[in-house]
């Protein structure tokens, strides 16, 4: 019996280890330094119509020639195609490395190519496996070239610095940063309109200085304007995404007199309010063949300075703020409803997706309508807020 346990077990090893032998290798196992790791990409429209590619690689051997004369961080190369990945395929002909994109941080959108349209990238991005889906995308005024190639003081890699600002784009909430996943469902969901952050590059006292701010609108897959720092907070509000940030406000003596006297700061009157929590509900009503939307929020902030250097302690002090907080809220969602309905007709709110989870069969009756309907509907703004402390100077 012993003998018999013995010889199996030894059988079990030799049928293991022939096993091993079948198991696939890293065949297309390839050194690091054998690739070109892509930590960005631009993609603009050139003057001949077709799409060019921008591309910023890491450089590995920087790092281990650290102070070597010539060695740069990251190394840039463009190509150009009819279409995408005709354009990624044509960088092969420059590499001599082959390009990984899975590390990629950012993918920058320039004006004219999405003024034209990003569904033709779009489907390559979502296809290509190499590409993950939780990349970033982002706009820019002009070409997304220049953004790509731009230095950065804040990092080797500016890549990396781009990543920072939308890593920390909540302690302002006035950029709308995306992922190639989201951006992609709003494409292509009816009753939602796209919108995309937006970045800038320029000098500021001679250094290069990269800006995350505002964004751009979309009507279907194309551009059609650009929303400021207060009208990308505005949209957050409405879609339940602002996590952070100030918001500025008169007091009350400060509305009634807004012009300062002659030689003063300017700075008298005014509050500022740090959010700490917020939430954002729309709800679609319909009575009878009538429909109309409530925007509905709740936010809490502390009073985190005030200009005219009064203290807050009573109650009567702190209802006060509360209602200069709630306007300053409803000022900053009316403008961006304003211009939704009435420069943009672009539903970038998403009032038709909301109206059509809740009223399926009212908005497939009316969707294909929805174009005429959306500038006239009514919308009411309600704020609950609530200053939390901080009424007192130390």
């Amino acid at each position: 019996m012993k003998m018999s346990i013995g010889y199996r077990k030894r059988w079990a090893i030799l049928v293991l280890l022939f096993s091993l032998l079948l198991l696939p290798g890293c065949w297309s196992h390839r050194e690091l330094n054998e690739l070109g790791v892509v930590s960005a990409m631009g993609l603009d429209l050139n003057e001949r119509g077709k799409i060019q590619l921008t591309v910023q690689i890491i450089n590995p051997q920087a790092y281990i020639t650290k102070g070597q004369e010539g060695k740069t961080p990251t190394r840039i190369l463009t190509s150009e195609g009819e279409t995408f990945f005709d354009a990624v395929r044509n960088l092969m002909t420059k590499s001599g490395d082959r390009l990984f994109y899975p590390h990629n941080q950012v993918i920058v959108i320039g004006e004219d190519l999405a003024r034209a349209g990003v569904k033709p990238i779009l489907d390559f991005l979502e296809r290509d496996p190499e590409i993950r889906l939780f990349t970033w995308v982002l706009l820019t005024e002009g070409k997304a070239e220049e953004i790509v190639r731009a230095p950065s003081e804040e990092s080797l890699i500016s890549a990396m610095h781009v990543m920072l600002l939308i890593d920390d784009y909540e302690s302002a909430s006035k950029s709308i940063p995306r992922n190639i996943l989201d951006f992609a469902n709003m494409v292509y969901s009816e009753g939602i309109e796209p919108v995309l952050g937006k970045i800038k590059f320029y000098e500021e006292k001679g250094k290069p200085t990269f800006q995350l701010s505002g964004g751009g609108a979309f009507k279907e897959d194309k551009l059609i304007d650009w929303l400021d720092a207060e009208e990308a907070r505005g949209y957050l509000w409405v879609h339940n995404d602002v996590n952070g940030g100030i918001i500025t406000a008169y007091t009350k003596e400060g509305a009634e007199s807004p012009d300062q006297v002659e030689g003063s700061s300017g700075l008298g009157g005014k509050l500022s309010f740090e959010i700490i929590r917020t939430k954002s509900r729309v709800k679609p009503v319909l009575e009878g063949e009538k429909l109309s939307f409530v925007i509905d929020i709740d936010v809490t902030c502390n009073l985190g300075e005030r200009t005219d250097n009064k203290e807050t302690i009573t109650k009567e002090d702190f209802k006060e703020l509360e209602g200069i907080l709630s306007q300053a809220v409803i000022r900053e969602v009316q403008s961006i409803v304003d211009k939704a309905q009435k420069e943009l007709n672009s539903d970038i709110l998403g009032f038709g997706l909301t109206a059509y989870r809740k009223y399926p069969d009212y908005w497939n009756q009316h969707k294909a309508d929805w174009e005429e309907m959306f500038p006239e509907l009514e919308v009411e703004i309600l704020v609950k807020a609530v200053v939390d402390g901080h009424g007192t100077v130390r």
